[in-house]
């Protein structure tokens, strides 16, 4: 929610995240709850681990630490579970802003990609000593890192132009998040 990425927000709602001086401005308010939550729940946690500890036969007290700090840990994580699910009910997403925030790298985001896909051909080492050497030629000269390498013999000669654009499509290069996405959608959608 930050203007600088400004990628996805929390749903918008009267009262809800304003501020008192800026008008404009939408506070991630469910976010930060759930990041404070997150900060007291481990101490809680290790408030019952450290309880485990027993004497011979019969605890004397540790049980009687374990009492009050259950409730508490429920409390803390029920509330950001409640802001987990208002969040992702009502999500936006800016998915062009994203592209955008992707793009301002002139494809350097994409170096890894690349890498693995010359690794596969001219071993780990020099792949990554190459995309490296490229990713600075890049910067240094602004331009786009894809017309870098497209450029680079090194490269063409192990990577066509196609399958050079392809791993350039940060689309192509999600590992299996896609599946995940889309069982989570599919289930979201039986409910």
């Amino acid at each position: 929610m930050q203007t600088d990425v400004a990628e996805v927000f929390e749903p918008a709602a009267p009262g809800r995240g304003g501020s008192s001086t800026m008008p404009q401005k939408r506070n991630p308010t469910a976010a930060a709850a759930v990041l404070a939550a997150a900060a007291i729940a481990p101490q809680l946690a290790a408030t019952i681990l450290a309880c485990e500890i027993q004497e011979h036969e019969r605890a004397t007290g540790p049980w009687l630490a374990e009492w009050p700090t259950f409730p508490a840990l429920l409390l803390v994580v029920s509330v950001p579970l409640a802001g987990i699910v208002d969040i992702a009910e009502g999500l936006e997403v800016d998915s062009a802003r994203m592209r955008a925030n992707l793009d301002s790298t002139h494809g350097l985001v994409m170096a890894e990609a690349l890498s693995f896909a010359l690794a596969a051909k001219i071993g780990k080492h020099d792949a990554h000593k190459l995309v490296e050497e490229a990713s600075r030629k890049a910067i240094t000269e602004k331009r786009h890192l894809q017309d870098v390498l497209a450029g680079d013999i090194r490269v063409t000669e192990h990577l066509g132009p196609d399958e050079i654009k392809r791993l350039f499509d940060p689309l192509s290069y999600q590992g299996v998040s896609q599946t995940f996405i889309d069982r989570m959608l599919a289930k979201a959608e039986t409910r």
